[in-house]
């Protein structure tokens, strides 16, 4: 009964450290708005110049412009990216943050 009880605790340990972001990760609300930032940035771009090669430069200077407003470096943005997206609970956090967040500007 003790080995069940010290199992079950330690597993709940587990299950609340899955939630936590390590260090050096963006919290989901700044994630989020910086996703948001940068999508709407992309598609403004790409609707406007359609090839990816003529747009390269402004779009990289518009993305670093909103990641060091937002305090942020671009290796700091992409470490986070490449967390959330291998994380399943946190991608879909993620996703339903910014789909909450644009359909009510949409509305």
């Amino acid at each position: 009964m003790k080995n069940l009880a010290l199992f079950l605790f330690l597993l709940f340990l587990y299950a609340c450290s899955q939630n936590k972001l390590p260090t050096g990760i963006l919290p989901l609300d700044e994630m989020s708005s910086l996703v948001e930032e940068i999508t709407i940035i992309e598609t403004h771009y790409q609707s406007k110049f359609g090839v990816p090669s003529q747009y390269k430069k402004a779009l990289d200077a518009s993305v670093n412009k909103t990641l060091q407003k937002a305090g942020c470096t671009r290796a700091e943005f992409q470490k986070s990216l490449r967390y959330y997206a291998a994380h399943p609970a946190h991608q879909k956090a993620l996703n339903e943050a910014l789909l909450t967040s644009m359909s009510r500007k949409v509305n």
